[in-house]
């Protein structure tokens, strides 16, 4: 499935984020610095950032996730996941799209924003730092949401 939301006249701003599984299902997610300027500090989240002029989302997305984590990644490799039009924390309606990135080594991460943190999808569901929509991202990698926007 191909993202229907980015930049256009009411989203501003875009951004990309990518969850990655491991080879036993877990997900390997960014617990954010706790840093009151950011978006979602101190929050359980996908890797990801802001789109540069001209990108695509595979093509932001991937960069973020080399950016934030040392590993290299061709777009198509990206599995699409879902998109969600919001307010960002500085008030700019944002498009956002979110990818999957299977059988990934946590051992092959350097990450250089907040840290990694491995959990189960039903983990992530109870954690009270994970975001909202975070929490729909690993409930559709389980199975147990349904595929909407």
């Amino acid at each position: 499935m191909k993202p229907t939301l980015w930049f256009d006249a009411k989203h501003t701003q875009a951004a990309a984020g990518v969850v990655r599984s491991t080879g036993d299902g877990r997900l390997i997610l960014q617990l954010r610095d706790d840093i009151p300027t950011i978006d979602n500090p101190g929050g359980i989240t996908p890797f990801g950032g802001a789109a540069e002029p001209g990108e695509t989302p595979p093509q932001c997305a991937a960069r973020e996730l080399e950016e934030e984590t040392g590993l290299r990644v061709d777009p198509a490799a990206l599995q699409y996941l879902a998109e969600v039009s919001k307010l960002d924390f500085r008030g700019n309606n944002t498009a956002c799209v979110f990818y999957l990135l299977r059988d990934v080594d946590p051992a092959s991460l350097a990450v250089t924003e907040g840290t990694a943190i491995i959990l189960t999808p039903d983990e992530v569901a109870v954690d009270s730092r994970t975001t909202p929509f975070c929490r729909r991202l690993a409930a559709l990698i389980a199975g147990t949401a349904p595929s909407s926007r």
